[in-house]
């Protein structure tokens, strides 16, 4: 009789776990399939993984610069992947970064697009005038030092009242604007760590960016395609160096 009882409860226990297991892989496969227009993933790694329609955008950061990060005012460079997995061809034409509302502000900073072939030009040819070799307009002011005249015309235009402020543009290591294609079944990679790759840069950051903080923006498309994103700042994947506790010899005698 006891051998009768402690058999079925074993055949209950059994089936009481062969229906647990049926039960979560019904979850699972319930699951399977299911993606919004725009699903957010979170890697093993730093980067950001976003589904967009026929868009997948891969590894998404800011690029570890240190453990202080980044300061205001200076400039951080992004790790963008962007896949297009359509049949027409689609163009990045913005990526701005916005505010907590999701609307684009400047004051934060300027997303600019830095191409490798740009970032290997040679100086430019004023830059490049041997040393010592008078240009133009220094020959013309010599030749009226010599004759023992000054041309006030001259010194009207290059002088600035002191505090005055200028009307131009401040200049940015890369463009504003630009049109990145991307054919169908190919991706693009952005990329400054990579030889040769052109890259997506933050100029003139609005306040100071640490490892652990994010940055919000948006991703604009030729088709109309916006994306939000928060792409957070990447971990310094280096190899750190390790201390071993080595305990201290005992004292003689002991």
């Amino acid at each position: 009789m006891v051998r009768g009882i402690s058999t079925a409860i074993t055949v209950r226990r059994a089936a009481a776990i062969a229906l647990a297991a049926a039960a979560a892989t019904a979850l699972s496969a319930c699951g399977t399939g299911q993606v919004t227009q725009t699903d957010t993933k979170q890697s093993a790694i730093a980067g950001v993984n976003i589904d967009a329609g026929d868009l997948a955008l891969r590894d998404l950061q800011v690029e570890f610069d240190s453990a202080e990060g980044y300061a205001a005012g200076g400039d951080a460079a992004l790790r963008v992947w962007i896949a297009n997995e359509g049949t027409e061809a689609v163009s990045l034409v913005g990526v701005d970064l916005v505010d907590e509302d999701g609307n684009a502000d400047e004051g934060l900073g300027t997303v600019t697009f830095v191409s490798a072939a740009a970032a290997e030009e040679t100086p430019s040819e004023e830059a490049a005038t041997p040393s010592g070799e008078a240009t133009t307009g220094d020959a013309e002011s010599s030749e009226e030092a010599a004759d023992g005249t000054e041309s006030s015309e001259g010194a009207e235009e290059t002088s600035t009242p002191a505090g005055e402020a200028t009307s131009e543009a401040p200049a940015f290591e890369g463009q504003t604007t630009f049109d990145i294609p991307i054919a169908p079944s190919d991706h693009k990679r952005l990329d400054q760590g990579v030889e040769g790759s052109d890259y997506l840069l933050i100029e003139g950051l609005g306040e100071d960016l640490l490892p652990g903080e994010t940055v919000s923006v948006v991703f604009t498309f030729s088709d109309g395609t916006a994306i939000p994103a928060e792409l957070p700042v990447g971990q310094n994947l280096e190899e750190e160096e390790r201390s071993y506790y080595e305990p201290e010899e005992p004292a003689e005698g002991h």
